[in-house]
């Protein structure tokens, strides 16, 4: 047996998490999370019930996986764009600009989220996968800002940590609110999010 054969089990099994992690993202969007059975997901994605609990143990893990697939992805574009910033001639506008264009904020994954906070709000062990998923994220996202002000010779007036918490709050009601909204809110979504940047920036000149 070549090294190819061992392989091919593990591959498939990724081919087949890919598949159901699509199939949920869908579903929950068109159902809800709690309207959502197993079965709903297994269809769509084609695939039997065993197929399902040989990846994962429930609708909650399934939906940690999902969500840590988008922010992972979103995290890597983020990192990648957050460079060069020096060069531009308005650091913090390209940022802004930089960041929205890399996280995902479109109709179906803010009815995802929206749904799973829902649940999580009457569900204490769902509400424990979003601040488990929360700190990770920003403490991440703390870290890129941190280098990011490094290197832009910028100086913030709250630790990272918070400001990546507060443009959180604003980012995901605007999200909600999109839901509903007749017009187009990312005009107001860039405004709010680059003013409440520039707040947070220290106009006084470095200590020496």
């Amino acid at each position: 047996m070549t090294a190819t054969d061992l392989d091919r089990p593990k591959r498939r099994r990724e081919v087949t998490v890919e598949r159901l992690l699509d199939a949920a993202l869908e579903t929950f969007a068109e159902q809800g999370f709690d309207a959502a059975s197993v079965e709903d997901v297994c269809s769509r994605g084609g695939f039997s019930r065993g197929a399902f609990y040989s990846s994962f143990r429930s609708k909650d893990e399934l939906f940690e996986a999902l969500m840590t697939r988008e922010v992972d992805r979103d995290l890597t574009r983020v990192a990648e764009l957050l460079t060069g910033l020096a060069d531009e001639p308005d650091p913090l506008a390209a940022a802004v600009d930089r960041v929205l264009g890399a996280f995902r904020c479109d109709r179906t994954w803010a009815l995802v989220v929206t749904e799973y906070t829902l649940h999580a709000a009457r569900n204490p062990e769902a509400a424990e996968v979003l601040r488990r998923h929360d700190d990770q994220v920003g403490s991440r996202l703390a870290e890129l800002v941190d280098r990011m002000a490094t290197e832009s010779g910028l100086t913030f007036t709250m630790p990272a940590a918070d400001l990546i918490g507060a443009a959180t709050a604003l980012l995901t009601g605007l999200n909600a609110m999109s839901l509903t909204a007749r017009g187009d809110l990312e005009p107001l979504r860039r405004t709010a999010l680059l003013s409440l940047v520039r707040g947070a920036v220290s106009t006084a000149p470095p200590a020496p």
